[in-house]
């Protein structure tokens, strides 16, 4: 990666995304119980590459191809090796790695509702991730964000996650046993991934905390306790910013009526509605509106 590149991120410790060279990344790391609070998302470059998950008699190896993108999450033991059996040739791209810690997108999901489309691929982050698929502007994105700084950078970043928690076709690598002993919450983070799959489907209907717990086999209490833990937010306040966001794409992209909208996103009444939207967006859905049709919604 560029030098100028490696000492900005020197520099700026509390940047929100890290980006490193395999090669410097291989180097660096030897202990596979390292990363505690880091997400790692690689890319493979020209050379072959060989992960090793988990410890002792639990540990797995898997081998991943030129291109292939992977995608670690924190308090996952691990190691990734790659192959320099073949001198690289000259001029073939190196891998790359972002680094991203997870609290930082955490707190942003109870700022920004819409950030909370992310926690679905974080809590299957903690398995590890591999993309199967992926295109090449997929991959060019992920490189491009090696090459900006600030918000330009962070703003790359957030369009390359939105792509990565839609893409359909990828496959876990722990197993679900690897999970359960090795995250602190004994494998919740799964079932809370399961609760916003079953919330996101169903966010138009009535939804209750004790009836989602229920739906992934926790008691109210934990269940309460650990969504906020993981998402950032009440069970409640996710709900809300879920029907907010999904009011807000309505109202930018059809003419419905307002009180129409309000209903089709799950609020049971009109002044309910308009108040946790005025919370939220700090306007009516009506200001909202015409700000969109100013383009400046």
């Amino acid at each position: 990666m560029p030098a100028a590149t490696v000492q900005a991120d020197a520099l700026d410790s509390s940047a929100t995304v890290h980006c490193e060279a395999a090669a410097v990344f291989s180097a660096r790391r030897h202990d596979p119980a390292s990363c505690l609070h880091d997400h790692e998302l690689h890319l493979i470059g020209a050379m072959p590459a060989r992960l090793r998950l988990g410890s002792g008699a639990d540990e797995e190896t898997y081998s991943f191809a030129p291109g292939t993108v992977v995608l670690l999450g924190p308090r996952l033991p691990r190691s990734l090796a790659f192959e320099h059996r073949v001198p690289p040739i000259i001029g073939t791209p190196d891998g790359l790695v972002l680094r991203f810690s997870d609290e930082p997108l955490r707190r942003g999901m109870a700022l920004f509702p819409e950030l909370g489309d992310v926690g679905p691929l974080l809590a299957r982050a903690r398995q590890g991730v591999q993309f199967v698929g992926l295109g090449a502007d997929t991959r060019a994105r992920l490189r491009r964000i090696e090459t900006l700084n600030g918000l330009a950078r962070f703003a790359e970043f957030t369009a390359l996650l939105n792509e990565l928690a839609q893409w359909t076709d990828y496959h876990l690598l722990a197993g679900a046993v690897l999970a359960d002993e090795t995250f602190d919450e004994s494998g919740r983070a799964l079932r809370i991934h399961k609760a916003l799959d079953h919330i996101r489907d169903n966010y138009a209907d009535e939804l209750s905390l004790a009836e989602v717990g229920a739906i992934i086999g926790m008691r109210e209490n934990a269940f309460s306790r650990c969504f906020r833990r993981t998402t950032g937010q009440t069970f409640t306040d996710f709900v809300i910013g879920l029907r907010v966001a999904k009011a807000c794409r309505l109202l930018a992209s059809t003419r419905q009526q307002v009180s129409s909208i309000c209903y089709e996103v799950g609020f049971n009444n009109i002044s309910n509605f308009n108040r946790h939207f005025r919370r939220i967006k700090g306007m009516t859905p009506g200001e909202f509106r015409a700000g969109c049709l100013r383009g400046v919604g």
